[in-house]
């Protein structure tokens, strides 16, 4: 039955627009750590530029729901995108420390608001009956652009000299300006209400009898919030750094290693959101705590480039298999009319993990060193399987299978 279709035209469109953004993302996520040895020779400044990327796209988490459901989604879009594709040029200009923080804070927001408008277009256009796995086919574009990436940067800047990252930040513009152009043609508020989302006032609030929020946030999103916080404060390192990491031990081809990331990541999507949707969450998330936290130890421990290769497939599979159930936990223990700041609360949680996470490795890494540092996110993320256990899984006697079928 048509409504109950997954794979239409603007969902497919919605996909590549994300994977080009998210792309320029992963650029920059995988070459800031290098270009910071460029300017300046200190791992604490390779943590400070990404964690600024994060700072502005967590601060802009705070208004995008409520952004998203007074202008719409597309509109929001369009105007990040284009936001994306200037900041990613204005690199080029970057000559000090200073500025290049500056840029990576209105590149965060760009990302920021671009996520979050897409990720509410989607939850949708998706079959509320299909969430789990509608979600999960959506966050594809953002598991093709780890693949794709983090190669390709590392490829352009291999020698690290300012002409390749001149190279790589004129790139990274043009593909935000390709998907500009890719938004243009999502009609807009096309079986979905992500355009058509009234304004939520207090007034109107308290008449639809919603729940109360805190910064226009429900309360159902702090035990996922909290957990998407830890999870990817345990990943940071491995994201960061691992270009880095690699060059330490003498490595030459690390951008593989992000594309076998990204094979695991897309090898549990294609079936952890539907064995999800069937079975209830805790079957996914669960095991996915074990594979982050054996991932993070296999790093610690790799002698040879092809156990960093696997580690990073192990790793993959964890946040393929958690990422879209905290996403859709987030969604489904809130308010219909609140999917914007639901998806704000899931994004921003994880891009301020993302931030905390870059800024306190840095340091671990600059007095203890490598090893230490992804052991500490390995013990962070074996801890926040009892967090999950404690609060949102189906031992917790509260959430389980039933809450996300009526989701």
């Amino acid at each position: 039955m048509d409504g109950e279709r997954i794979w239409t035209r603007d969902f497919a469109f919605l996909i590549v627009s994300l994977l080009l953004v998210s792309c320029a993302n992963y650029y920059f996520a995988s070459s800031m750590a290098v270009y910071a040895r460029v300017i300046s020779s200190s791992a604490a400044s390779a943590g400070l530029i990404t964690a600024a990327f994060y700072v502005g796209s967590v601060g802009m988490r705070l208004v995008n729901g409520l952004m998203v459901q007074r202008y719409g989604a597309h509109r929001l879009m369009l105007i990040s995108a284009a936001l994306c594709a200037a900041a990613c040029f204005a690199h080029n200009f970057a000559s000090c420390l200073a500025l290049l923080i500056l840029l990576r804070v209105l590149h965060g927001v760009g990302y920021s608001i671009f996520s979050t408008a897409s990720g509410t277009a989607a939850s949708y256009m998706v079959p509320p009956q299909r969430l789990g796995e509608g979600m999960g086919y959506f966050t594809i574009g953002n598991v093709l652009a780890m693949a794709v990436g983090p190669s390709i940067a590392l490829t352009i800047v291999s020698d690290g000299s300012g002409s390749e990252f001149r190279i790589l930040f004129c790139t990274a513009a043009v593909i935000c300006a390709t998907a500009f152009a890719l938004v243009c043609f999502i009609k807009q508020g096309r079986r979905t209400g992500a355009d058509k989302t009234p304004v939520i006032t207090k007034e109107n609030a308290a008449s639809a009898k919603l729940p109360k929020t805190f910064m226009g946030f429900e309360k159902g999103v702090v035990a996922p919030g909290v957990i998407s916080f830890l999870m990817s404060y345990s990943y940071a390192p491995a994201i960061v750094y691992l270009s880095v990491y690699g060059l330490k031990k003498g490595w030459t081809n690390i951008g593989f290693a992000f594309t076998m990331y990204a094979v695991g990541l897309l090898s549990s999507r294609l079936f952890t959101g539907r064995l999800s949707d069937r079975l209830g969450h805790d079957c996914v998330m669960l095991p996915a705590y074990l594979c982050g936290s054996a991932a993070l130890c296999l790093i610690a421990f790799s002698s040879a480039q092809w156990q960093l290769d696997a580690a990073m497939v192990v790793m993959g599979l964890c946040i393929g298999a958690y990422n879209p159930q905290i996403n859709v936990l987030c969604i489904s223990r809130c308010s219909e009319a609140r999917r914007g700041t639901a998806t704000a609360a899931f994004n921003g949680a994880s891009d301020l993990g993302l931030a905390v996470g870059s800024a306190v490795a840095g340091v671990l890494i600059e007095h203890w060193g490598f090893r230490f540092t992804y052991l500490n996110g390995a013990v962070v993320c074996f801890a926040t399987m009892f967090v999950y256990a404690f609060t949102l899984s189906g031992f917790a006697g509260r959430y389980g299978k039933k809450s996300l079928r009526a989701a």
